[in-house]
């Protein structure tokens, strides 16, 4: 698709500000990263216990998580639920309790409390100091995971209208291979521009899957939240700014492959684009050839002279990135980026996929994502089983259970840069979340892994409940909500509520082209697959060939982790110092003596401080000070009052309007100012709607985006919140600094 442009904003709602409340074993406590094994922190609620967390099922030992037993007992379920009945409060906070899947540990029997703003006030063993817990309504799941809602950072939803395109033996070597028909290949045809109500059919797909976020190439309102459209209104209420979703970044779609320099369209994204992004999301090195690579060489280096442009910051989370070696890696983790990876889609359409175990060894932060139907997951649920089955069968189980769950929530909430505000069960953070049915003796991570759509017994968006067990949702708001047979279990989605038209309506439109869902257990018709295969390996796994890359393991330079030969790579395995050990299995691949430092990818500041605890993840800060203990660090955090999570920043028009004031937020901060007045409206239509606003001594403008504003000159407005932004709509938006708004209190 085209580069996301940079117009509308939110929608105004109601919603207030709230209170936090810590909780007992939950502290952020500095930890030691140790090679290929992410302690969590030592600190543990008394009168609890605590172990090295194994979780049960096939996907290994948890490298990442321990587990906390709390003391408390938890009711059976009901028949066909994986909760309790709902126990009423008379106040308006709630507390779910089943395994809290932490940043960092899980939590047996624990708990999370949120709010009525829709936020969370407290994870962990015991909420009893959290405000509004003596009279909150309770939802126990014995034996269920609660975790963050899934966030999906890639997926082409405008092409919800396809189902999957099956194409026999035939593998790829570079997409326009198969977007375009080059080299001799047979061309997938693929029809975009779905119809709207097709896309929200997809929506509900992913939700129903325990998606709660996705950056989709497209949307519609109502629910799942998206991150990489310019009309903040999708976001669903979310204050953050939006991901650019550039898949061409090159410009390359009308099919150019160069092997060996730069020359590629005219209209090439620039560092300067890049900078002016607060999340950037591009489709580089989709191929497992030089013409693949070459695309991250020229994406990876500044020499605007060449051709080549600097993408990577931060801030830059690249799709696919398939075709690269041991150097690449270091580029991505020197430059703080993201990789999201698609398994299901480059395994279907080339027969191979991400070196993700030497992304993973250079400290690069993986996220899941999953690209489209045609060649992908219908889902997220059969991404993370796709991933799964790869980490099992041809990775040596490198990646644990946490890892994989990891590269679902937290990874994409990186990846779109909106971890400050979701992706984890944090004080502050919003309550987008989800619990999934234990079944089979899987518990924990791998209760969300191993999850069919039937095992999402409850959706939250913002605390409020969109699908999920029938019981549950009655309990929690959703009694008049449309009920639906999934699987032979009774659920509940709040279809019509959130977007105005029936689930019925929007099932059948999008089974006009391929099911809603289907059951555990059952594969997808034509999925596509998650085995790699090409003419080179064919056979798969044999006795000889232990990791089914077509090498037998006494040639193999990485017997036990999959790692076939490219043609990036001419007629041998990767192995770029030339030391005998292939790259992705070198704990070193860049220094043949093996001296290197140990990096990890749950520690991009090199501080020793996990990603998740850490007070400024992109700082290296070892002293991890945090004056107002709100988790912003001092060394990151600009914000005089505490505002941990989506909570805003308390600021004036006279600070924001500042540059050399050191209390002025950063742009794309959620800031909140109160008491200013309406000076001028700007328009009621087109792209100048919104109003002044005026402090003391300064003004801003305060953006509206598709409403019209609600407030008249002359009046004094209580507070305004919204996104600090500098970016200009049009070429005659010639304001410098704005609100772009979320929500107005009179």
């Amino acid at each position: 698709m085209a580069r996301s442009s940079l117009v509308a904003v939110l929608a105004l709602s109601g919603v207030s500000l709230f209170a936090f409340a810590a909780c007992g074993g939950n502290s952020p406590s500095a930890i030691a990263i140790e090679p290929d094994l992410d302690a969590g922190p030592a600190d543990v609620d008394s009168g609890t216990s605590r172990d090295s967390g194994t979780d049960s099922g096939t996907g290994g030992t948890v490298t990442g998580a321990g587990v906390v037993s709390c003391s408390r007992t938890l009711p059976e379920p009901l028949a066909g639920s994986a909760c309790a009945a709902v126990t009423a409060g008379s106040g308006t906070s709630v507390i779910l309790r089943g395994d809290v899947l932490g940043p960092t540990d899980v939590y047996e029997n624990g708990e999370v409390v949120y709010d009525e703003s829709g936020r969370i006030t407290c994870a962990g063993c015991d909420c009893a100091t959290a405000p509004g817990y003596a009279d909150a309504t309770i939802v126990a799941c014995a034996g269920s995971a609660i975790s963050p809602g899934f966030i999906n950072p890639h997926d082409h939803i405008t092409f919800a209208n396809n189902p999957p395109k099956p194409h026999g033996t035939e593998r790829y070597e570079h997409r326009h291979d198969w977007r375009k028909g080059a080299r001799g290949h047979t061309k997938i045809t693929t029809v975009g521009s779905a119809p709207g109500d097709a896309v929200t059919g997809h929506e509900l797909r992913m939700l129903m899957s325990g998606v709660t976020g996705m950056a989709g190439a497209g949307s519609r309102y109502g629910l799942v939240r998206n991150f990489d459209q310019s009309d903040l209104r999708v976001l669903e209420g979310l204050g953050a700014r939006e991901s650019d979703s550039d898949t061409f970044p090159l410009d390359d779609s009308g099919g150019t492959l160069r092997a060996t320099n730069c020359a590629y369209g005219q209209a090439r994204t620039t560092e300067a684009a890049v900078a002016a992004e607060p999340s950037y999301v591009p489709h580089i090195s989709e191929g497992i050839g030089a013409e693949a690579r070459n695309e991250f060489v020229c994406s990876s280096e500044s020499d605007a002279a060449n051709g080549k442009f600097q993408l990577l910051t931060s801030h830059t989370a690249v799709v696919h990135a398939i075709a690269l070696r041991a150097s690449d890696a270091q580029k991505l983790h020197d430059a703080s980026a993201t990789v999201i990876w698609s398994p299901r889609s480059n395994v279907d359409l080339y027969g191979n996929t991400a070196p993700v175990t030497l992304l993973d060894r250079a400290g690069v932060t993986l996220a899941l994502g999953t690209d489209w139907v045609p060649s992908g997951s219908m889902n997220m649920l059969r991404e993370i089983q796709c991933a799964d089955s790869l980490n099992t069968l041809y990775y040596a189980k490198h990646f644990s259970d946490y890892d994989l769950w990891r590269m679902a929530t937290y990874g994409g909430a990186r990846a779109t840069r909106a971890e400050t505000v979701v992706g984890s069960l944090k004080p502050g953070y919003v309550a987008d979340v989800v619990i999934f049915r234990g079944r089979d003796g899987a518990r924990h991570h791998r209760a969300a892994i191993d999850a069919g759509v039937e095992d999402v017994s409850l959706v939250l968006r913002g605390g409020v409940a969109i699908y999920g067990d029938a019981a549950v949702l009655d309990g929690l708001g959703g009694a008049a909500c449309e009920t639906m047979d999934v699987c032979a279990t009774g659920k509940k989605a709040c279809v019509a509520r959130d977007t105005g038209k029936s689930a019925s309506v929007i099932k059948a439109a999008i089974e006009a082209y391929y099911p809603l869902y289907f059951c555990r257990g059952t594969a997808p018709t034509n999925e596509p697959s998650c085995t790699p295969f090409r003419a080179s390996y064919p056979a798969g796994i044999t006795a000889t060939d232990q990791d089914g890359d077509g090498i037998d393991d006494g040639a193999d330079l990485c017997p036990t982790i999959f790692d076939p030969i490219r043609p990036l790579d001419g007629s041998v395995q990767a192995d770029e110092d030339k030391d005998g050990k292939g790259d992705a299995c070198d704990p070193c691949p860049l220094d043949a003596t093996d001296a290197c430092t140990s990096m990890s990818s749950a520690d991009r500041d090199g501080d020793g401080v996990r990603d998740e605890l850490d007070v400024c993840p992109d700082v290296a800060d070892v002293s991890q000070a945090d004056s107002d203990q709100d988790g912003r660090g001092d060394a990151c955090d600009s914000c005089t009052l505490a505002n941990p999570g989506a909570v805003a920043c308390l600021t004036t028009v006279e600070i924001l309007t500042d540059a050399q004031n050191a209390a002025r937020p950063p742009m794309g901060a959620i800031v909140r100012v109160e008491g200013v007045d309406v000076v001028s409206l700007l328009s009621a239509a087109g792209y100048q709607r919104g109003f002044i606003a005026k402090g003391p001594s300064a003004q801003i403008q305060v953006r509206t985006g598709s409403t019209a504003p609600t407030v008249t000159i002359g009046q004094h407005v209580g507070a305004i919140e919204g996104v600090f932004d500098d970016r200009a709509s049009t070429a005659s938006d010639t304001a410098a600094l704005r609100i772009r708004v979320t929500r107005i209190t009179p």
